[in-house]
């Protein structure tokens, strides 16, 4: 599907809980252990120490989400490098604030009572947590209507909460 190319209409950061924010020293502490272990002899498992760092250094950079953003006709969440998961808005629901336990595709950031969740017309939901979640869920949810008044009758139900 070809989305907008246009500037964001809305976007946001994610904010990062306490966990979230330790998690990235794992890998400064197995390539500080890498050395150790290589000047102290043992080559093999200083290799292996710093090959472990670089591999969940570039995990942790692929996947966790840099910022969430509403465009005109789709909802983008940007990740490390190139990666980034499109929802185009044929494919939403609603997008809500919400704080029930679902199964869901889980870009959130902090161990939150509540999150935002686009519920989508087939498949899981995807959970977020934007650092002004009822802003984004109202941006996303005016542009989400705009779409939805420039758009055909057919297809699925779009509604808004």
């Amino acid at each position: 599907m070809d989305y907008s190319q246009g500037p964001p209409l809305h976007q946001d950061r994610p904010r990062y809980g306490l966990i979230l924010k330790l998690i990235p020293l794992l890998p400064g502490a197995l390539a500080v252990s890498g050395v150790y272990y290589s000047a102290t002899g043992e080559a093999a498992l200083g290799v292996f120490s710093l090959a472990l760092a670089l591999m969940i250094g570039l995990v942790l950079w692929f996947v966790l989400p840099r910022e969430y953003r509403v465009y005109e006709d789709h909802l983008r969440i940007v990740l490390g490098g190139p990666l980034s998961v499109k929802v185009g808005f044929e494919n939403v629901k609603a997008v809500s604030v919400t704080s029930k336990t679902s199964f869901s595709m889980n870009f959130v950031t902090r161990i939150s009572r509540s999150y935002v969740e686009i519920a989508q017309v087939s498949g899981p939901s995807i959970t977020i947590t934007p650092t002004a979640p009822d802003s984004f869920v109202e941006q996303a949810n005016r542009a989400l209507t705009r779409w939805a008044a420039t758009r055909p009758t057919t297809g699925p139900r779009i509604t808004t909460l």
